[in-house]
Parts: C-alpha cells; sequence; structure tokens
C-alpha cells in the first residue's frame, strides 16, 4: 500500500468535517491544480487542508487532521500519510511524527534529486523518475 492508502484506511470519525474538507480540496487539485494556498507549510513537507477558523473552533481537543504531502508544482503533489496532531510541534506528536519525518526525508531527498539532475519541474521529466530512497 502506498503512503496516502494508509491514511486513507485510518479512522478519523471525530474530524469528519475536516476529512471531507480534506478530499474535497484533492478533488479541486485535480482539476484545476495544486495551488500554494491549499497547503501549509511545516518545512519542505506541507500538510493540507488549510482548515477555516470555524471548523478550528469546533475541535478543541487536538489540532486536527494533518495529510503530510511535497508539492513539487501545481501539477504534481506526493500526497504521503499522516493522522491527528496533538501536540503543537509535529516532532513531539505520537500520532504524526513518523509520517512527518518520512515526509520530510522523502522531500529533502527528492528536491535534492530534481537539484542534481537539473529537472523541470513543469513538464513530463518528472513521469519517469526513478529515486533510492
Amino acid at each position: 500500500m502506498t503512503e496516502f492508502e494508509l491514511f486513507d484506511e485510518k479512522d478519523f470519525s471525530s474530524h469528519e468535517k475536516e476529512l471531507e474538507l480534506l478530499y474535497l480540496a484533492i478533488d479541486e487539485m485535480s482539476h484545476r491544480g495544486a495551488k500554494k494556498y491549499y497547503f501549509n507549510n511545516e518545512g519542505p513537507a506541507e500538510y493540507m487542508p488549510v482548515v477555516s477558523a470555524s471548523i478550528k473552533q469546533e475541535n478543541n481537543e487536538d489540532f486536527g487532521v494533518r495529510l503530510y504531502c511535497i508539492w513539487l508544482s501545481q501539477s504534481v503533489v506526493i500526497l504521503m500519510n499522516g493522522g491527528i496532531k496533538t501536540k503543537l510541534k509535529p516532532e513531539d506528536c505520537p500520532n504524526v511524527s513518523v509520517h512527518f519525518s518520512r515526509a520530510l526525508k522523502i522531500a529533502r531527498l527528492i528536491y535534492k534529486e530534481i537539484e542534481i539532475q537539473g529537472l523541470n519541474l513543469n513538464n513530463s521529466e518528472l513521469e519517469d523518475l526513478e529515486l533510492d530512497l
């Protein structure tokens, strides 16, 4: 299974509105492109979606659902894994620290390879890109 498939299998029943927004954002990106405003930044990795203040106010027990991903361009986003963030810093959270660390590691490796190989993120060169992770 992919990282995103593992994420998709998780139970987020206490965060249904957030999850609904997340999947709506993914669908929207598939039609209109992965605009940067869909994402929040946590270092070289991002998480999505950007959640409205009203939904954040409904959930005062944690920091919400995090789906970590790697944004390369408006047409290339790598969906990773995530969970419910319970600590301010993702590296301190038992639910998301592994997923956050993995996304950071993979993002750094990908950015390094892109720089080494001189790849253009806006064309089909990425389709056949193979990386040793």
